[in-house]
Parts: structure tokens; C-alpha cells; sequence
């Protein structure tokens, strides 16, 4: 019965202490008029987006640059507030937040390219190995269970 309950508690712990690491936290609140609420027309199937915050900022790293079939820019991003992934995050895209620049390239497949008619974005892209912020929001995609920064308003590269 002892080892039974030692087993439970070291059980909870790690959950608590997962959960901690892992919080999916907007490392901070911006006002809504700080980001460009019009992108929202241009994302791909937005209802499997879950917004947690409609404008924050994180800053990071850019571990990797990729287009998307569905003519957004994935970054994945290292950031500096770890709090700002979840556990899918971590499982998935070790430890990085995705960030998309939707509409940044013309889409492959023929159902996204509605979202982006007669749009471009004016997001400048980052490098590899850029150290940015991010504007934009903060979502959860539903579909993957991971943490977004999706639509992205803008990118500033740090020096």
C-alpha cells in the first residue's frame, strides 16, 4: 500500500511539475488595437483556431523557417518565456512556438487560396537563426493541441 501511494504522489508531481513548465501562458497582454485584427479574413479554417490572447508578443529565437501548402509561413521559434508552450508544443515541435505569417506565399492546395485572394502579406520574414518579436495572437490549434502565434501582425528583428 505504501509503495502504491509513493507511486501516486511521484505521479502527481510530475504532472504539477509538467503542467508548470508547460503553463501555455502569453508571456504578456497587449491591447487589441496593437494588433491587426483584418488578418483574420485571410487564416485558413480560423474556427480550428482557439484564441487564448487576441494580441501578445513573445521573443525568441528562429529555429526553423518552412512554406505551408496552405500559403501561410511557418517559424518555429524558440522563445525566451518557455511558459509561452504547452506539452504538445514540447512533444511535437521540441519546445518551439509556432508562429505563421499567413498568406505569405501563393497556396498549393485549391481550398486555402480563398482565404488569400487579392492578399499578400506585409509580414517581413525572418532567418534561421534570427533573434525576433513576435506580435500577434495567441491561439491554441485545436486540430495539433499546440500553442500559435497565428495571425502574426508583425516580426521585429532584434539586435
Amino acid at each position: 500500500m505504501q509503495v502504491l501511494l509513493a507511486v501516486l504522489l511521484v505521479i502527481i508531481a510530475l504532472v504539477l511539475t509538467v503542467k508548470l513548465r508547460y503553463a501555455g501562458k502569453a508571456p504578456m497582454k497587449l491591447t487589441a488595437e496593437s494588433c491587426d485584427a483584418s488578418l483574420w479574413k485571410h487564416v485558413y479554417q480560423p474556427e480550428r483556431l482557439r484564441v487564448i490572447e487576441t494580441c501578445t508578443a513573445v521573443e525568441g529565437r528562429v529555429v526553423s523557417v518552412r512554406q505551408a501548402r496552405d500559403g501561410d509561413l511557418h517559424i518555429a521559434l524558440d522563445p525566451d518565456h518557455k511558459s509561452a508552450v504547452n506539452l504538445a508544443n514540447a512533444l511535437h515541435d521540441e519546445g518551439d512556438l509556432i508562429v505563421e505569417i499567413v498568406c505569405e506565399h501563393s497556396a498549393e492546395d485549391d481550398a486555402p487560396k480563398s482565404a488569400c485572394s487579392g492578399f499578400v502579406s506585409k509580414v517581413t520574414p525572418p532567418k534561421t537563426g534570427d533573434r525576433i518579436r513576435v506580435t500577434g495572437a495567441y491561439v491554441t490549434d485545436i486540430e495539433y493541441g499546440w500553442n500559435e502565434i497565428h495571425p502574426a501582425t508583425r516580426i521585429e528583428i532584434l539586435r
